[in-house]
């Protein structure tokens, strides 16, 4: 059973329809305008090691927007393929990045750069385990739930 979208839910009976109008237009247009922020960061790294040591010319500007137009496509199709698994995929995704950032990456740089006394070691390295075991089990959680509804 799919759940409706929270936006569909904002017309309701009692409430006037102008509001959940104006949430879909807006968040239609945050979607919109971020995806270019979202996007750049990629774009330039493949972009400098794409075109690194290219003398500026027609020829490199028209390959570069051709990058950016392949890149925007890839990712669009990407997206369409996965259809009903983006959510799932974003979940490997998130565990596979966002834990270390969040959990490993302070308590190994504690650990490297403050860490003096045994007991804050110890803690550290406790820190690292429970981020590995958060990294491994939510991956593997979302790749065994892959094909659940």
């Amino acid at each position: 059973m799919t759940t409706p979208l929270i936006t569909d839910q904002l017309n309701t009976p009692d409430s006037p329809p102008w509001i959940g109008y104006t949430v879909k237009f807006l968040f239609m247009t945050n979607l919109a305008l971020s995806y270019p922020l979202v996007l750049y960061p990629a774009m330039m790294i493949n972009e400098n090691y794409l075109f690194d040591g290219w003398e500026k010319s027609k020829k490199r500007q028209t390959l570069k927007n051709l990058n950016r137009l392949m890149l925007t496509l890839f990712i669009t199709l990407f997206t369409i393929v996965l259809g009903q698994k983006i959510d799932k995929f974003l979940a490997i995704l998130g565990a596979l990045s966002c834990t270390p950032v969040a959990f490993l990456c302070p308590a190994l740089f504690h650990l490297k750069l403050a860490a003096r006394t045994n007991t804050e070691k110890n803690v550290d390295i406790f820190i690292i385990c429970i981020a590995l075991g958060i990294v491994v089990y939510c991956t593997f959680e979302g790749l065994v739930t892959w094909n659940e509804e």
